[in-house]
């Protein structure tokens, strides 16, 4: 992955913290997007040796205007578009459909979840295209296949993601670009044990697996996948 040029959005996250650190150690050029500063600032101050090859962007990425400066962003600090976009950014809420704030809940689930795809995934085209092809991969969850009870609005976002990814794919895989989504089950992350316990963890998606996964499906060794879902499930 020398000299790749990748946009990572929530690198800065649980899970993108991980995923960066793995690309910057890969040797690759590394924009990460997060809505707010504090997580850029404090990512690059403890990039050590990879310093020189790490940025960031904080941009409201549900909006059209905040996905195409995160892509103009990545291209004027590094002097060329960017060949890769790795989409972490995602958001978990569960409840009732009949609970009061079930219309925030399903309006908040598809903005960060499938919005933020949609116009970051619209912004970083021209620049594959420039370059004559790309790699897109988004991060959807086993959820979008087996909706459980209480987390309709959560599934109907990745679920959304999942065909957005499918039908991107078909549109755009004659031109070199392969747009791919892995679906993970839980993650352990530092917000999951919060939430759960550490008791299950074992039993969980490790961040380094998804890491793992986003380096095979932008490598050459993955040339042939296009429109794939890759499950990553762990035993959980």
């Amino acid at each position: 992955m020398q000299d790749r040029v990748v946009i990572i959005t929530g690198g800065g996250g649980g899970v993108g913290q991980v995923v960066t650190k793995r690309w910057l150690a890969e040797g690759a050029r590394v924009l990460i997007a997060e809505a707010r500063q504090d997580p850029i600032d404090a990512l690059i101050s403890c990039a050590g040796e990879h310093a020189g090859r790490i940025a960031g962007v904080a941009v409201d990425l549900t909006t059209e205007a905040g996905a195409a400066q995160m892509v103009a962003e990545a291209e004027r600090i590094f002097g060329q578009p960017p060949d890769t976009l790795i989409h972490l950014v995602g958001a978990f809420r569960m409840g009732r459909l009949a609970d009061a704030d079930a219309p925030a809940i399903w309006n908040t689930m598809i903005a960060v979840n499938l919005n933020s795809a949609f116009y970051s995934y619209r912004a970083i085209l021209p620049a594959l295209r420039s370059r004559g092809g790309g790699w897109i991969v988004g991060l959807g969850a086993r959820a979008a296949l087996a909706p459980p009870a209480r987390l309709a609005a959560y599934a109907a976002s990745k679920a959304g993601l999942l065909a957005l990814t499918q039908s991107l794919a078909d549109e755009v895989k004659a031109e070199g670009i392969h747009v791919n989504l892995l679906l993970a089950s839980t993650i352990d992350t530092p917000a999951n044990r919060k939430a759960m316990g550490d008791a299950a963890a074992a039993a969980w998606v490790r961040p380094d697996d998804i890491a793992d996964a986003t380096l095979y499906l932008c490598s050459e060794r993955a040339a042939a996948v296009y429109g794939a879902t890759l499950e990553v499930y762990a035993q959980a």
